[in-house]
């Protein structure tokens, strides 16, 4: 249920992952551990509100604390979470922020064979002017979209390590809801509900096939002609194998199809190729490159039936000593709007570099630079941005 990423321009392009503090958290007694964290940033943007011409530079301070409770009692492990992110952009009050999450889940092995676990979600977010619902030269004039969004799913694993075969079911639920600019979000309101089912079966010591087949269900809240367009359900089928060599190299790679099928019988359904990948290769203890890759299906923000979306990445990652890392990779984006008279397909390229000083296990100071280049058939909606980042992360 991973939905995986990877990258065909692997050699071309840059951008970093960050080291991660290694917090120990604070023991409560009877299997409870406490995870306070907090991470303060400071960002120079050369263009806050993603457009082609006219480019507004912004300093952007964010401070984002969260805590976290983990519970492990034996055959039952829980946890909580709670994050928020306060935003304070220099230029223009306005665009100031206040995000929250809570995210909480609980597993229980019901035997050394069947396990269950389920969790929850809830978002309370926003979308900064230029990727929301406005996007290009109008987005300086519209207030960021604010939105919420629930989430909630089950899932049961029936199998063991040794077992020839292994299933899994799944069932999960998505629903958002847009709280300002109602009249531009007022078709954007819309829920999704996934279930299905993974077989794995034993190849080799090392690895494994896999069949997965899964069904989403979409519905929108408000009953305009525009929403009720998008109404239907997804199906996508995928065969493939994962992987674990020598702790090595581990992956998955799964290909098949991806079908939107359209309530309304008018609108024709489409179907395409779809893929999920993700790879993992160490080289050496120290050093780690990803590549993944994925084909998916997005709700549109305003033009055609839904966003047939293309996401590849690639990175790299080394811990030169104890207390420095740095990093590179990089990221692709096409997405082609399904259904849209204009026939909009957008493309992103991002790169950067990052680099991590960790003087102790619970500190980490980070510097990022990065640079995103945006093609479109429609040439308002191209963009240039180069944005650094320095941060500072703490954790017990």
């Amino acid at each position: 249920m991973k939905a995986w990423k990877l990258s065909p321009l692997a050699v071309a392009l840059i951008s970093v992952n960050s080291y991660a503090v290694e917090p120990t958290g604070i023991a409560l007694g009877s299997g409870v551990t406490f995870l306070p964290a907090v991470d303060l940033t400071v960002e120079s943007n050369s263009n806050i509100y993603s457009t082609k011409e006219d480019e507004i530079d912004d300093i952007i301070t964010r401070l984002a604390p969260s805590f976290s409770f983990q519970g492990d009692f034996g055959k039952t492990k829980a946890s909580a979470t709670y994050s928020a992110e306060q935003g304070f952009y220099g230029e223009d009050k306005h665009d100031d922020y206040l995000d929250h999450k809570v995210d909480a889940d609980v597993s229980y092995e019901i035997n050394a064979r069947q396990e269950v676990s389920g969790n929850v979600g809830y978002n309370d977010a926003h979308d900064a002017r230029g990727a929301g619902t406005v996007e290009g030269s109008a987005a300086p004039a519209v207030v960021p979209d604010e939105y919420e969004e629930i989430t909630g799913g089950v899932n049961y694993v029936y199998g063991a390590d040794s077992a020839t075969g292994n299933i899994e079911v799944f069932a999960d639920s998505y629903q958002k809801r847009y709280s300002n600019n109602k009249d531009l979000t007022l078709d954007r309101d819309h829920n999704k509900v996934n279930f299905g089912a993974i077989l794995s079966l034993t190849a080799s010591p090392d690895a494994e096939f896999i069949l997965e087949a899964k069904q989403t269900d979409i519905t929108y809240s408000e009953n305009t002609a525009k929403a009720k367009a998008r109404e239907g359900y997804e199906q996508r089928m995928f065969a493939g194998m994962r992987w674990d060599i020598s702790g090595a190299t581990t992956g998955e790679f799964k290909i098949g199809r991806s079908t939107r099928f359209f309530d309304d019988k008018t609108i024709s359904s489409n179907m395409r190729v779809a893929w999920e990948a993700d790879l993992t290769w160490e080289p050496l203890t120290y050093s780690t490159v990803v590549l993944s890759s994925s084909q998916s299906s997005n709700e549109t923000n305003d033009a055609g039936s839904y966003i047939a979306n293309t996401y590849s990445s690639v990175s790299w990652d080394h811990e030169f000593s104890t207390y420095y890392t740095a990093g590179i990779s990089a990221s692709i984006n096409s997405d082609a709007y399904v259904d849209d008279a204009a026939g909009r397909e957008d493309d992103s390229v991002t790169y950067g570099i990052n680099g991590t000083y960790s003087p102790m296990t619970w500190m980490d100071v980070t510097l990022d630079y990065s640079r995103t280049d945006k093609t479109s058939n429609i040439s308002d909606y191209e963009y240039n941005s180069d944005v650094i980042i320095l941060g500072l992360s703490l954790a017990l």
